[in-house]
Parts: structure tokens; C-alpha cells; sequence
């Protein structure tokens, strides 16, 4: 959910793996360090965790976390197997998985990895082992969107800012002073996929990528915004609870084409000038996890519920203040006959 040329650094970067054997804290993106250049990603193993423990990625936002959190509780309490939440970019996770040091992520938007799925999962560069080593696991049941979005209050008296004739010509109505003149766009945490930079250069638009630095960051912009009432525009996404709080409207940017998905398939992004694809949402294990954990592995590639359980448990951690761990604990004690199908 990154910019490109953070993209760019992010595929051949690393993001040391932080594990953790309980919860994963509230929300995803406070703790999850920014990535920045380092070292190739390190076996995923630390003192106390055992090697049989199945490694869950959590990526930096609520959705991923309570996922993970979910999937932890069941597997340890109903199939009696450890396992480990590793906090990792979106991006940094592939290579891991194809190294076999993570053995599954749970929420892949594929919009921003169409050239991942390509290397990882359909194998078709040939080459070292790291190119193919991971399995698609079939879809999470959760449609997303990523998309530009302004406050929909500002629509009053101004319409066209849902339009990108309306952001070209009002531009400045939303420039801060980290934005150098120009309007603001606000990313979150720098590891988000994001064509944004190239959208705005290839639609000829006055804007500035401004990154806040993580999901929480984004939310507090939001909650500023709409208690002063001032311009906001920003890079956000469903499904996300805070559409329950804040009434936000997306801008209506040229819709997808087959041009853009060559740019984010072949070229990195180059040239991509429309909207994000539609999402559906899906799970990515290592190649080594049926090996490793049969029933792991039928019980994940099973997982799978609607947008709707997926924010009821968001707004417990975004909305209530509980930690991911307590949030997933009340939501799989009340939902025994969802998760009780995955296991058959």
C-alpha cells in the first residue's frame, strides 16, 4: 500500500525481521521501523522461538495485523502449533518468503505487485532459486481499494475537487508547508504501494508527495482535518474503519488500463497515469509450508472472510483502543461458526 522510487529501494532492500510470539501490538504501523537501506532480509529465527513455528508476515497497517493476530489464535489453540508474527514491509516479504524464512502472508494487494507476482509465484524469470519459491494461497474474501481522497465537506461549494480537473486547478487550496508550494498528497508509511508520484507528474499536476510515516499518522491528519474543517487530500483506502468516522470522497483519477498494468508489471510504474486496479485480496505462502505444516496449510489456504468481519475487528483496535491481540481475541470468540468452516 510506497512511492516509486521508495519502491524501487524497498524491492532491493531489507528490513531486518522483528519477531514477535504474542500480540502485535495496536496499530500495525506505530513500531514497524521506516525502511531505509540495509542489509538483505536475515533468517527469520530468534532465541526462544522454536524452527517449527509458522511465520505470519504483519505489514504495516491494521488490516494485515488483525489478520495475522486472527489466523495466530486458531492455529495455536485449535492445531496446537506455535507461531510467529514478523513485522515486514510489503515488499520485503516476497524475497522472504521465496527464502523460506517467512511462510505466509495473509493480505497481498496485488495492484502494487504485479512484478512480484510475476518473479515469486509464476516463476517466469528463471534464474536463482529466490525467482519462484512462493504459492499463491487463494483469496483472503476482503475486495480493497486504494485511491485519492479529500473530506467530502469540501465538496459544498467546491464539486470539482473529486476531479482531476478540479485538483489542477485548485492545487494550491491544499498546500502545507512541507509541500513546497505545491498541494499536498498525503502517504502513509513509506512501504505503501503507490504509483503517486507518477500519476502526478504524467497528469500534469501541482502536488508534492508528503508521507506521513504510517497509518496511525494518516489517521491523525484525518481527525485534525475534519475537527478545523480544512482541505485535506490524501492517499487512503477501503476496507478501513475510519470510513465509519470520517465522511471522505475518492477523486475520480482516469480509470485503469492495460497501460498502467504494463507499467507496474514491466517498467516499475514508468508511465502509469490512472487510477489504482480494483484489489482482491489474496494470501501468499512459501513454497516449503504444506511440507512444513499440512494442516497449516489447508486451514490457510481456507481463511477467508468479507470486508465486513475484517473492519469489525479493525474499529476495535482504531475505534476502542484495544491492542490487535485483544481486538482478534473477542472477535474469534464471537465468531466461532465463521472460523470453524476453515478447519474442515
Amino acid at each position: 500500500m510506497s512511492s516509486i522510487g521508495a519502491r524501487l529501494r524497498l524491492i532491493v532492500t531489507a528490513l531486518v525481521l522483528v519477531l514477535v510470539g504474542a500480540a502485535c501490538g495496536g496499530q500495525a504501523a506505530p513500531g514497524a521501523p521506516p525502511v531505509g537501506a540495509g542489509p538483505a532480509p536475515q533468517p527469520a529465527t530468534e532465541e526462544g522461538i522454536p524452527r517449527s513455528a509458522i511465520r505470519i508476515a504483519v505489514n504495516p497497517w491494521t488490516g494485515s495485523a488483525v489478520n495475522a493476530q486472527v489466523a495466530k489464535i486458531i492455529i495455536e489453540r485449535e492445531l496446537k502449533q506455535p507461531v510467529a508474527l514478523v513485522h515486514i514491509d510489503e515488499y520485503a516479504q516476497f524475497p522472504a518468503l521465496a527464502a523460506g524464512d517467512l511462510d505466509a502472508t495473509l493480505e497481498v494487494w496485488p495492484s502494487g505487485h504485479a512484478a512480484d507476482i510475476v518473479r515469486y509465484i509464476e516463476g517466469r524469470r528463471g534464474g536463482p532459486l529466490r525467482d519462484g519459491g512462493v504459492v499463491d494461497g487463494g483469496r483472503l474474501g476482503v475486495v480493497g481499494n486504494i485511491g485519492w481522497w479529500v473530506p467530502t465537506y469540501l465538496l459544498a461549494e467546491r464539486p470539482e475537487l473529486a476531479t482531476v480537473e478540479g485538483l489542477r486547478a485548485n492545487a494550491d487550496l491544499f498546500a502545507t508547508p512541507a509541500s513546497g508550494g505545491k498541494g499536498q498528497l498525503l502517504l502513509g508509511d513509506p512501504s505503501y504501494v503507490s504509483y503517486d508520484e507518477e500519476i502526478i507528474k504524467n497528469l500534469g499536476l501541482n502536488l508534492q508527495v508528503v508521507r506521513a510515516g504510517s497509518e496511525q499518522a494518516l489517521l491523525d491528519a484525518l481527525d485534525t482535518a475534519f475537527r478545523n474543517r480544512d482541505p485535506l487530500l490524501l492517499y487512503f483506502w477501503t476496507p478501513h474503519p475510519a470510513h465509519n468516522r470520517y465522511d471522505l470522497t475518492e477523486v475520480r483519477l482516469p480509470a485503469y488500463d492495460e497501460d498502467c498494468a504494463i507499467a507496474a508489471r514491466e517498467r516499475a510504474g514508468q508511465g502509469y497515469d490512472c487510477d489504482y486496479a480494483s484489489d482482491v485480496l489474496f494470501k501468499a505462502f512459501s513454497l516449503g509450508l504444506q511440507g512444513k505444516s499440512p494442516e497449516v496449510f489447508r486451514f490457510l489456504s481456507t481463511f477467508s472472510y468479507t470486508n465486513d468481519d475484517q473492519e469489525s475487528i479493525g474499529a476495535l483496535v482504531d475505534e476502542q483502543g484495544l491492542d490487535v491481540a485483544a481486538a482478534a481475541e473477542k472477535w474469534v470468540n464471537e465468531n466461532e461458526p465463521v472460523w470453524r468452516r476453515w478447519l474442515t
